[in-house]
């Protein structure tokens, strides 16, 4: 009995820790005034399910490279461009878009279906840095158009 009971508590107590490394790593990306490309690697690839919660953001990387998604020549550690994030957020949240993102599923047009479909205002530019907050909230807009189905 007092075996199952440390078996039970040592379970819960490792949980624990991953969580709060995640919650963590949110924190912090939340916190960044310019995310990078591995940080919105490692949001989207969570949020796919194919990055684990306790990875590193160049692990993230890395995950979403081997996969297609990112082809760019970026480091982790480079600030990543608002058409990026887009591309990246849409790319994870299996955003359906109009005919020329379903056609060439790249950043420009991810970037463009997702100011016509109002989550980016109509001022910015598809070049600026953004920050911990603009990432959540990109991959926060696009989550509500696909009703968080990935």
């Amino acid at each position: 009995m007092k075996k199952v009971l440390l078996s039970v508590a040592f379970l819960v107590a490792i949980s624990a820790f991953a969580h709060s490394q995640s919650a963590e790593k949110l924190t912090e990306i939340i916190a960044t005034p310019a995310a990078t490309y591995g940080q919105v690697a490692y949001i989207t690839g969570v949020y796919q399910g194919t990055v684990q919660e306790d990875a590193s953001y160049e692990a993230a990387f890395e995950t979403l490279q081997k996969d297609g998604i990112i082809k760019s020549a970026a480091t982790p550690d480079q600030k990543i461009p608002l058409q990026e994030t887009a591309f990246l957020c849409a790319k994870a949240t299996k955003l359906k878009g109009g005919l020329f993102y379903s056609i060439f599923h790249n950043s420009r047009y991810a970037y463009r279906e997702l100011k016509a479909k109002k989550i980016l205002p109509p001022s910015v530019d598809s070049s600026m840095t953004v920050s911990g907050r603009d990432v959540i909230a990109v991959l926060n807009g696009c989550v509500g158009l696909t009703g968080g189905n990935n």
